[in-house]
């Protein structure tokens, strides 16, 4: 369940706020659903075709198909780190302006450029081990996170009654659909996991059990907090907690573990990317393609940054659409492939690939356009802003 429950929840009640409680509850259950069957689609085709994500392409349509994947899992990763970037940077601004009694702002943009006196030197690390604590203090921080959203959500609510919420907004439901992506994109951990399990045949009744277990936090966290805070929902839902020590706690949590994190979303990015760039060429015995691969680090570090950069001021519409560009090829359009060439024989498992791909492919077009079109550079409204609690 780790794989798939991540900060992508923080994100959630924003996207309630723009699908609407009932659209927004319903749809994310579909969704849960699709990807379920799209893992166990992929999961069924590698008991045919056996390698990785890339390979299984690569084997079924050919090299280009395989580098598609790969540019799919680069963008996606890549996309994360920018998205935890902004994540990394609103929580310290609003961490600093609660301590600082709104006497002190440090803009969100300089914030996001600080953290590459951190991430830069990690991105030199070659051996993950290295970070292999943070997975623990990132499980810390999710268990404690959640169970203090639903404990605030659920004593204003009882304290205050719910806020005014639509059912479904028209305007912005497209960003929901993104955000859902996003949320669910576990999916390039699936087969490393069941490469690693001793009775694999299992997987797919625990995945199901997962999926059903994800799929009740999800929709109960988003629709609590949108519930409670209405049209004042924050992009990050921690942002319009109080900000009493345990807020405060459980938000520098967070941070650390997303800094800690940040190498290892990007390790699968730079590896893809370096092969690209230097084939088999290793730093193990020259120090020069070392300090290349050194530079090619730093140079993805800075664009990383910059993205974030641009992005911060509206970071539902950079997740939507990280969920929409990156995620449903890898979620739902990929695995569909695999099964109509390896599998698929009758027509109605053919069609059911088939309509699986083209759900895919409208609706990655229709989020991303849409997540474009409605893009704003306004500043988005903080604790210290006239209204925010």
């Amino acid at each position: 369940m780790k794989s798939f429950i991540g900060t992508g929840v923080l994100f959630l009640p924003k996207a309630f706020y723009n699908g609407g409680l009932l659209f927004s509850s319903i749809v994310l259950i579909l969704v849960s659903v699709i990807s379920l069957v799209s893992i166990l689609k992929l999961v069924k085709v590698r008991s045919i075709v056996p390698g990785g994500f890339g390979e299984i392409g690569g084997v079924l349509y050919g090299k280009w198909l395989r580098y598609v994947i790969l540019s799919d899992i680069a963008v996606s990763q890549m996309g994360f780190t920018c998205a935890y970037f902004i994540f990394v940077a609103k929580n310290i601004s609003d961490l600093i302006s609660t301590w600082s009694e709104c006497q002190i702002e440090v803009s969100e943009h300089t914030l996001i450029m600080l953290q590459l006196l951190v991430y830069i030197p990690f991105s030199f690390l070659r051996k993950m081990k290295s970070f292999s604590n943070a997975a623990l203090i990132a499980n810390i921080a999710i268990m404690f996170g959640l169970g203090y959203i639903y404990m605030m959500d659920l004593g204003a609510l009882f304290t205050a009654g719910p806020a005014e919420v639509q059912m479904f907004n028209s305007k912005s439901f497209g960003l929901f659909l993104g955000t859902a992506s996003f949320t669910f994109e576990g999916i390039g951990l699936v087969l490393p996991i069941v490469s690693s399990m001793k009775e694999p045949e299992k997987f797919p009744r625990l995945m199901t059990m997962a999926m059903a277990i994800i799929s009740m936090i999800f929709v109960s966290i988003g629709a609590l907090s949108y519930a409670t805070f209405g049209e004042k929902t924050q992009a990050v839902i921690l942002l319009n907690l109080p900000q009493v020590p345990a807020t405060q706690i459980t938000q520098m949590l967070y941070v650390i573990a997303i800094i800690l994190t940040v190498p290892l979303m990007m390790f699968p990015a730079v590896r893809i990317i370096e092969q690209a760039v230097f084939g088999r060429k290793t730093g193990k015995y020259s120090t020069k393609i070392k300090a290349e691969k050194n530079v090619l680090r730093t140079l993805l570090c800075l664009v990383a940054s910059g993205i974030a950069y641009a992005g911060s001021t509206n970071l539902d519409n950079f997740v939507a659409l990280i969920g929409a560009f990156a995620c449903i090829p890898l979620a739902f359009i990929f695995p569909a492939l695999f099964h109509l060439k390896a599998i698929a024989s009758s027509p109605l498992a053919k069609l059911g690939d088939l309509s699986l791909i083209l759900i895919g492919l409208c609706t990655m077009v229709f989020v991303t356009f849409n997540t474009l079109a409605t893009w704003s550079t306004a500043e988005e409204a903080n604790r210290c802003t006239p209204g925010i609690p």
